[in-house]
């Protein structure tokens, strides 16, 4: 019993939490559909944008590190052509410095050989000299440019003083290289190797271009100096726009790569193996973080993008989705206020689709029984009408009934008092007697007919239960003879087999017979044929007043004075009771037609004439 109890605690909780969230919401949010879903729409964006903003910081770090090390990849691989090209060039000084023949040849025998050399070697180099001390001072001996030859190497070119001094002072081992600094040669720049020689006391002077296209990164925005550890350019007229960091510069003279942001510049100082020298490669921020700019626009726009597509398409879809609900609870608020002829249609087929459609039958069923409803309070008053018509044709039948039974009475009660009369008289002519005899027979044959009339509407109204098939042909045959037909003439135009009760049917054919018999007259051609859906009885007559079609049916109608009125009555009786309508057609022009419909469908097979025919008829008999 605990444990239940705990567990109703438990599941009640989530119920009280949603109560006391309600409590706590304002009512425009808890019961405004269009307020929940803006709400939901607010939360999306939301989500979307911190998930969006976290992205976008991860993305602008890779994009600044990539940009970074981008920067230092070129910075060191310039440092790394810088490198190669000095340690080719100084091999070179060193081959070419190694020959013997400067200690044996002639200076035309030097010239000879550093212009061979020069053409084999690199095509770095711009020329060759060969430097020797000529009465206690530094002349060119030899030399490619034949301008040179004879003069001191500070005259030919001022950069090319110190590093001649350094090596033909004795303190330089062959195999060492000293190099000038860089100095403009015509529209390029040059730099001089100078090594001493192995075969003599001079040194060699090698003269090469420096290949400042190494310099070019070949993107736009990068900037590449060569400097010294101290700082200032190799190259003269290479300064740059940036500033040079004194941290960079102690960074790469110990061998390290470094970046450093100065001012809006990023920099980066890398060493070249082998040498004092610094290459620095700087960009703008906005060049290098140039992409960051891009990713941050464009998150923006994914952003933006993101939020107008999620507002435009939450619109459409509140609209879609809303638009349909509003307008379901005005037409139910329409059906609540008697209204069920509204309109609940939709041509939508998804889930608010079928609500209509869930309404709409609700509506048609409520609708439907409704009318039923009506229907059945109409057909009860109609049946009280009927009740209290039936009442009055049954008064005025029982007034009809009397006076019709009446009348013959008083006729043979007056010849029975002749008759009494006359007997008492001896000389009484017995011819005389006869007439009042068949007189009285008359009377009696009177009451017997309307007797039988009446046990007819009350014993053969009924419904008819079963039926057989009857051939229609045969029973107007049996009724035509069954009646005093006098001097008429009866004319079957088509016949076929029919659903019948055939007793019912041969009275109900009598009675037309007769009626037209009575009314038209002995010599009366009576036509009985087949309509659509039933069959026809006419006749040759002057036809039916028009003003006597409409209660020709009635009980007691009739214009004969010997009639009772009930012939016709028992006709439509009789087919009401198979279930067919009896109706007069007006628009006959030859006489009065009476129409039986609804006796058999279109579709309904016809025996008439055939062996299964007759073989039913013989069984039913």
């Amino acid at each position: 019993m605990t444990g239940g109890g705990d567990e109703t605690a438990a599941s009640s909780q989530p119920d009280g939490l949603l109560e006391r969230l309600h409590a706590v919401l304002p009512d425009v949010y808890t019961r405004n559909y269009v307020a929940k879903f803006a709400v939901a729409l607010a939360v999306i964006v939301v989500v979307l944008a911190a998930v969006g903003f976290g992205s976008y910081l991860q993305i602008q770090d890779r994009v600044v590190s990539d940009a970074v090390t981008d920067l230092e990849t070129s910075a060191t691989h310039r440092a790394d052509s810088i490198g190669q090209w000095q340690t080719t060039t100084e091999t070179e000084a060193i081959a070419i410095a190694a020959a013997g023949v400067y200690g044996t040849g002639t200076p035309a025998d030097i010239r000879q050989y550093l212009t061979t050399a020069a053409t084999a070697e690199s095509s770095q180099i711009r020329s060759l000299h060969y430097v020797s001390t000529v009465d206690n001072s530094q002349i060119v001996v030899a030399s490619t440019g034949t301008n040179t030859e004879g003069r001191p190497p500070r005259a030919v070119e001022p950069a090319w003083e110190s590093p001649v001094m350094a090596t033909m002072n004795g303190s330089t081992d062959t195999g060492t290289v000293i190099h000038s600094t860089a100095y403009a040669d015509g529209d390029n720049h040059s730099m001089a190797f100078v090594t001493p020689v192995s075969d003599g006391d001079g040194a060699l002077v090698l003269v090469a271009r420096v290949p400042v296209e190494q310099f070019q990164d070949g993107r736009d925005g990068f900037e590449t100096q060569l400097l010294t550890g101290d700082g200032d350019p190799l190259i003269g007229g290479q300064g740059g726009s940036v500033p040079i960091s004194q941290d960079g510069l102690r960074a790469a003279t110990a061998g390290r790569t470094t970046t450093i942001e100065t001012g809006s510049h990023v920099a980066t100082y890398t060493p070249v193996n082998g040498t004092s020298w610094v290459v620095t490669t700087s960009a703008t921020q906005e060049t290098l973080y140039g992409t960051s700019r891009l990713v941050r626009w464009g998150f923006l726009a994914v952003i933006g993008t993101a939020v107008a597509s999620l507002g435009i398409a939450g619109y459409l879809f509140g609209r879609h989705t809303v638009r349909p609900l509003r307008q379901l609870r005005n037409r139910t608020q329409a059906m609540e206020q008697g209204d069920l002829g509204v309109d609940i249609s939709t041509a939508r087929q998804d889930e608010i689709g079928r609500l209509y459609d869930a309404f709409g039958n609700m509506r048609d069923t409520l609708r439907s029984q409704i009318r039923q409803a009506q229907a059945a309070r109409e057909e009860a008053e109609r049946s009280s009408h009927e009740l209290e018509r039936q009442n009055e044709r049954l008064d005025e039948f029982a007034s009809t009934l009397s006076h019709d039974l009446r009348n013959p009475l008083t006729v043979a009660r007056g010849h029975v008092e002749l008759l009494a009369t006359r007997l008492s008289d001896p000389e009484t002519d017995s011819t005389d007697l006869q007439s009042h005899i068949e007189k009285l027979e008359d009377a009696h044959d009177r009451i017997e007919s309307i007797i039988d009339d009446v046990l007819t509407l009350t014993r053969k109204g009924a419904s008819v239960e079963e039926t057989a098939p009857v051939p229609l042909e045969a029973v107007i045959t049996d009724a035509w003879d069954n009646i005093d037909n006098k001097s008429a003439s009866i004319e079957v135009a088509g016949s076929r087999t029919i659903d019948a009760d055939r007793t019912r049917l041969l009275r109900a054919l009598e009675n037309l017979f007769r009626n037209a018999i009575d009314h038209v007259g002995p010599e009366v051609t009576v036509t009985v044929g087949l309509t659509e859906h039933g069959f026809y009885v006419a006749d040759d007559g002057p036809g039916i007043p028009s003003e006597a079609v409409d209660n020709i049916f009635e009980y007691g109608h009739t214009t004969s004075a010997d009639g009772t009125g009930l012939g016709l009555s028992i006709v439509k009786t009789i087919a009401e009771a198979h279930g067919w309508r009896l109706y007069i057609d007006t628009t006959y022009p030859d006489g009065a037609m009476f129409v039986f419909a609804d006796v058999f469908s279109e579709d309904e097979p016809d025996w008439y004439g055939t062996e299964f025919e007759w073989g039913r008829s013989e069984v039913d008999d």
